[in-house]
This record gives structure tokens, C-alpha cells and sequence, in this order.
């Protein structure tokens, strides 16, 4: 009996020894951030550019605990975004194991709090973005992705909005949600995508169980079939009056416009074959707490996945009164790469449009989800401070919540580019030709050797694009922009220096010419009176390229011979035994 009590007693010590607390960290910048992500006492579950959420083993004075026992006898905790003076109303009797000026922490499900969203925070994980490959640099418009763009139809996108707002409700686990996200299956579906419902479970302050099903399409590339590209909107919707039977969540610009222009790209995009592969996206659940895009980016991490970079979309009907159009773009700082992307795609293919990068503390999307296992993800929203002031409620309808559908045929058209500069059109590869006759002479002056002159000639005709200009490269550097022939430069003494051309193209198209080394020379000393001998030698054109070397010739000066060379006029370098370097111009007739 003894023994057993002992086994008891050590066996509770070892459980509550092994206990983790549920913690918070303030990070003020993204060095911490990852340097927390490599600390072996932490596990994260959720980060921002402000804080991180996760399990300790120990905790340390820079940690605020939330949860001395993680996930004891829940499966999630909530963040809820709600303002410091609305916190008390809403939480009634619920214990709240934070609360700060914008939003609370919660054990366990909760619902979202009017207007703001929530986001579940899952025992799983978290994983910093990586950038699989180089976000493309866009300095010219693609006219096939422009042809794309200018194919978005504004009474299309309304249609699908129409259809989805019809439904009168599309709460996470109701009959309406299971409809919408079959209707959307089957447009996707008519396009010839590859197509999945992806069941999930969810369990919601409403209660628990399937949620209707994420709809996954897959646009396969030609070269590049397990590369992906990715974008996505959530189908379902919410609002307080329908949850209490009193009224409706229609849900036309949260986010039925979203819906529209993840369907409207894939109408567009699959007209045309890509390089990499397109995924179109509509989750469910996303209302109670980013349940569906979660799903899937869990599932995508977990099966290794190559994803270079994911597009949210997610309400862009909303026009503030007096506003121009204009893109607001959510992420966090980790992702930068993507959103410095997307403003150059803005740049080039709409550059009135401003687009402002913003840090919101005030609600969430499914890019979150992506952010958190590891893949880059941007959310362009229709105004930070000014969005729909409908949604959630039973006037988030056509009309009054979404107000301009020139601005959603905008957000839809920036998405296409997004996602077709990434995947590559197959086909519409431009094509440019590089400068004919490109040379140096060098010296440029008779006995000066600190210029040279490049020069070239127009390139031959059949580019799909007008020339623009020419780029001038030193050593992989560009020197100069310029629409003549010709470029003077200086050259500094006894190195190699490499020149190339490059002719830039209207359509984005440019190509290189050859390289040619140049071998410059400033100080030119007699060599008569040398004494030491020559350990080995070379010899330049006045192009500066090498046209002939000997080694391990251990001869005195007067001992060198140059009958293999053609007549004309050399650079002739000899190492000397003394670890010296001599140049000389030499004259073979």
C-alpha cells in the first residue's frame, strides 16, 4: 500500500513538473521575434508584429502568463478584438486572461465582438514565413496580364455577391453555409479546376462540429505542377441578430465581394496556361475565428507544400464617401518580401491607385493563418479606418455596405497580376534581342589609358517590344541609363573589369549583349633595366582581352619572345621574380 501511495505522489509531482503556462511576449521589433521563434524554452502559437502567444517550460521575467496550465481542459484560447471601453459589456461573466486597449484573451471558444473578428489560437506550433524563391521585380506592364485584368467584369462580380447575399445567412454549421459552399464547388468545378471540399471540424462558442467544407481549386502548371501560387477569400458570415433569430447576415461585402474575386480571377485566369500551379480558395468558419483557412494551412505545412505566396481577399465593396480608391495592405513586417511585391505590381500595372501598408490592431483575416505556418500572406482590405461600418449586422447588403464595384474591379484586378506574375503566363513570353556590334576601344586617347569607349549598334529586329533605352554594366553594376550608342568611362589602374550592354524594352523584355573584360593599365613603366627574371607573362589586346600566357618561363627580359602573335599593338604583363608586376606596350610587326 505504501508503495502505490509513493508511485501516486512521484506520479503527480512528474505531471505538474512537465505543466507548460500559456504566455505572452512583447516584441518591439522582428529581430526578437525570431529570436524567440529559436528559443528552445518557448513554443509559439501565434505572433504579430507586437507580440507572440505561446507554451513555456519556465517562465522568465519578460513573460506574462495567461495560463498557468496551457491547454488544461480546453483545446483553444480566442483573442477577440474589442475596444477597452466595450471589453466589460462584452465579456458579462466571462473570465478574461487579458485585456489590453484593443483587444481581450479568452479560455476556450468565444464569439466575435460587433464589427471586429477573433482569431483561435490552436496548440500547434507556429512556424516563421520563408520565401521559397524571389518574388519577381516588375518594371514593365505584361500585355497578357494586362489583356487578364482588363477581362474582370463588374456585372460578374456583382452577380456572384447577388447570389451569395441571397442566401440571407451563411453562419459557420447551417444549412446555408453547407449550400454555398457546394454552389462554389460547382462554379469552380465548370472551370476545370481540380476541386476539393475539405471537411473540418470546429469548435465555436456556438457549439461544436463539421463545418461547411473549404472549397479548394487547383490550376495546375505546366513546368512547375507542385509550385503554388495562392489566393483566398472566406464564404461564410455572421452577425448577432441572425445567431439570435432576430435577423439576417447576409454578408455582401463580408465577404461575399471577397468570394467574387477569388471566382472572377479563376473565370479569367483559367482561359490561360501557367508555368506554376494556381490555387483559388474559399473558406468556411472564418467568422468564429480563421477555422477554415486554418484547416488548410496546417494541412499545406504538413504535407510540405511549396507555396511562394498567398493573396487574401476579403471586403472590397466598402467606399468611404469622398474617398478615392485606395488599397490598404495588412501584414506583419516578417512578411515584407510579399507586400513589397504587391506595391511594384500596383506600381507598374496601377499607378494612381495608392496602396499604403498598415499595421491593423483592430481585426484579422485568413492570411494570418498562412503568416503562422510559414508561408507569405497579405491581406489588401478596403480602409483600415474607414471599412464597412454594415458588416455583421443585417444591412450588410448591396447598395449600402457595397457601394463600388469599380473598386472591386480593381482589387480583383490587382489580384490577377499578383498572381499571374508570379505563375507565368505560357505563351506570352515576350521576346528581345540584344545590341549588335557591341566593342571597347581602349585606350579611348592615344597613350591614355584611364578611359575607353564602349560602343554598339542598334538591336536586330523581331522584339516584341519597343526599345527604350540601354543599361550600361561595370562588373554587374549598372553605370548608366542612356538612348545613345556609346559610353565614355574611366578605368582605374591593373584590374579586370567586365562591360555589357543591356537593351530595355517597352513590354518589360531586356536582353544582354556579350561580355567583354577589359584590362586596364594607367602606369606603364620602362622594363629595360630590370634585372630580376620574369616568372611568367601575358598578353592583352588594346580591348584588354587575353590572347596569350606563359608560365614557368623563369627568363630575363631580353629573353621574352612574342613571334606567335598576330602584328599589331599589345599589353604585355610580366611577374617578376621579385613578386613585382610590370605592363608594357609592345609593337609586333
Amino acid at each position: 500500500m505504501k508503495k502505490t501511495i509513493t508511485l501516486l505522489a512521484l506520479l503527480l509531482i512528474t505531471t505538474i513538473g512537465f505543466a507548460q503556462s500559456f504566455v505572452m511576449i512583447n516584441t518591439d521589433n522582428q529581430q526578437k521575434t525570431e529570436e524567440l521563434f529559436n528559443n528552445n524554452n518557448l513554443t509559439i502559437h501565434y505572433y504579430n508584429d507586437n507580440f507572440v502567444l505561446g507554451t513555456a517550460k519556465t517562465v522568465d521575467e519578460n513573460m506574462t502568463v495567461l495560463d498557468s496550465e496551457a491547454f488544461s481542459g480546453n483545446d483553444v484560447y480566442t483573442l477577440i478584438y474589442c475596444p477597452q471601453a466595450e471589453q466589460q459589456s462584452y465579456l458579462g461573466d466571462v473570465e478574461a486572461l487579458l485585456q489590453t486597449t484593443n483587444f481581450v484573451i479568452v479560455k476556450g471558444a468565444a464569439m466575435p465582438y460587433k464589427n471586429d473578428g477573433a482569431i483561435a489560437i490552436f496548440n500547434k506550433e507556429a512556424k516563421l514565413p520563408v520565401a521559397h524563391r524571389d518574388f519577381p521585380v516588375v518594371t514593365f506592364e505584361n500585355p497578357t496580364i494586362r489583356e487578364m485584368m482588363n477581362q474582370v467584369n463588374m456585372d460578374s462580380l456583382q452577380a456572384t455577391v447577388q447570389f451569395l447575399q441571397d442566401y440571407q445567412n451563411r453562419i459557420w454549421n447551417s444549412t446555408n453555409a453547407f449550400a454555398a459552399s457546394d454552389w462554389i464547388a460547382g462554379r469552380m468545378e465548370a472551370l476545370g479546376l481540380e476541386v476539393e471540399q475539405q471537411d473540418f471540424y470546429a469548435n465555436t462558442w456556438t457549439g461544436s462540429g463539421q463545418a461547411a467544407p473549404n472549397v479548394i481549386g487547383i490550376q495546375r502548371g505546366t513546368l512547375y505542377p507542385d509550385v503554388y501560387v495562392v489566393c483566398g477569400s472566406h464564404f461564410d458570415s455572421f452577425s448577432y441578430e441572425a445567431m439570435y433569430g432576430s435577423g439576417n447576415c447576409p454578408g455582401a461585402d463580408d465577404n461575399a465581394t471577397g468570394v467574387a474575386s477569388v471566382l472572377e480571377s479563376a473565370r479569367i485566369m483559367t482561359q490561360y496556361e501557367f508555368e506554376y500551379s494556381i490555387i483559388y480558395c474559399a473558406y468556411g468558419c472564418e467568422e468564429m475565428g480563421l477555422y477554415g483557412s486554418e484547416a488548410y494551412a496546417s494541412r499545406c505545412q504538413q504535407e510540405g507544400m511549396e507555396i511562394l505566396g498567398y493573396f487574401n481577399n476579403d471586403m472590397n465593396g466598402y467606399l468611404n464617401s469622398g474617398d478615392p480608391i485606395h488599397i490598404d495592405c495588412i501584414y506583419p513586417n516578417s512578411v515584407a518580401p510579399i507586400g513589397d511585391y504587391y506595391m511594384n505590381i500596383g506600381s507598374v500595372y496601377f499607378p494612381e491607385l495608392p496602396i499604403r501598408h498598415v499595421n491593423f490592431t483592430q481585426g484579422d483575416s485568413d492570411h494570418t493563418s498562412f503568416n503562422n505556418h510559414g508561408y507569405m500572406g497579405i491581406y489588401p482590405f478596403e480602409d483600415y479606418q474607414h471599412y464597412s461600418p454594415y458588416i455583421h449586422t443585417p444591412n450588410d447588403l448591396i447598395g449600402t455596405s457595397v457601394n463600388s464595384w469599380e473598386m472591386s474591379q480593381q482589387y480583383c484586378q490587382m489580384n490577377i497580376g499578383c498572381l499571374s506574375e508570379i505563375a507565368n503566363p505560357v505563351g506570352s513570353q515576350v521576346y528581345c534581342n540584344p545590341v549588335n556590334d557591341f566593342a571597347v576601344e581602349y585606350p579611348y586617347v592615344a597613350d591614355d589609358y584611364s578611359t575607353l569607349r564602349l560602343s554598339w549598334t542598334e538591336p536586330s529586329e523581331g522584339s516584341t517590344g519597343t526599345l527604350v533605352r540601354f543599361d550600361v554594366y561595370r562588373d554587374n553594376d549598372m553605370v548608366a541609363e542612356t538612348t545613345e550608342y556609346e559610353f565614355i568611362d574611366e578605368i582605374t589602374e591593373n584590374v579586370d573589369v567586365d562591360y555589357y550592354v543591356m537593351a530595355v524594352y517597352s513590354d518589360g523584355c531586356w536582353s544582354a549583349s556579350e561580355t567583354i573584360t577589359v584590362h586596364s593599365v594607367l602606369d606603364v613603366p620602362e622594363i629595360d633595366d630590370l634585372n630580376e627574371e620574369v616568372v611568367r607573362y601575358e598578353v592583352y589586346d588594346m580591348m584588354g582581352r587575353l590572347v596569350y600566357t606563359e608560365k614557368s618561363v623563369w627568363k630575363n627580359v631580353d629573353e621574352i619572345r612574342v613571334n606567335n602573335l598576330e602584328s599589331g599593338i599589345y599589353m604585355i604583363r610580366l611577374f617578376m621574380q621579385n613578386g613585382n608586376v610590370v605592363t608594357k606596350k609592345i609593337i609586333k610587326k
